[in-house]
């Protein structure tokens, strides 16, 4: 009786791996050559393709190519179209990268804006804060 499974056909038959995504050939660009990544990374943003891990990838290679303005830019715009989870290592990414570039009234605005989300309990992907106790005091 002969095998059917599919993974014993020959190769040419195999159905094609799902890492064939437009984000997949920036990955191993990004240590041979960042600026032919960078494009690559925009194709997988505008095909929808993983938008918050190739906005953050391509964000950490612009900072590298010292092009820190365009990675904020490029996080302003297109945050909105990544998911929930994805917005505190955005905000993370956003704070390195205007320390890097200097901009401290952003810097400040921003972590202002994370403490208020802190205090309203919405920060921590929505989880709830505890108050912890320090010999006695509540912190």
């Amino acid at each position: 009786m002969q095998d059917t499974c599919m993974w014993n056909a020959p190769l040419s038959f195999r159905p094609l791996k799902s890492t064939s995504t437009p984000c997949s050939p920036a990955k191993p660009l990004v240590d041979k050559d960042p600026e032919k990544a960078i494009p690559l990374f925009w194709a997988a943003i505008d095909a929808g393709d993983r938008v918050d891990s190739a906005l953050k990838d391509m964000a950490i290679v612009m900072k590298q190519q010292n092009k820190a303005d365009e990675a904020i830019e490029a996080i302003k715009s297109l945050r909105t179209r990544c998911f929930e989870r994805a917005q505190e290592s955005l905000d993370k990414i956003l704070l390195d990268l205007y320390k890097r570039c200097g901009r401290l009234d952003d810097q400040i605005a921003l972590l202002k804006h994370k403490l208020y989300l802190i205090l309203q309990g919405l920060a921590f992907n929505d989880k709830r804060t505890k108050t912890a106790r320090s010999q006695g005091k509540k912190i």
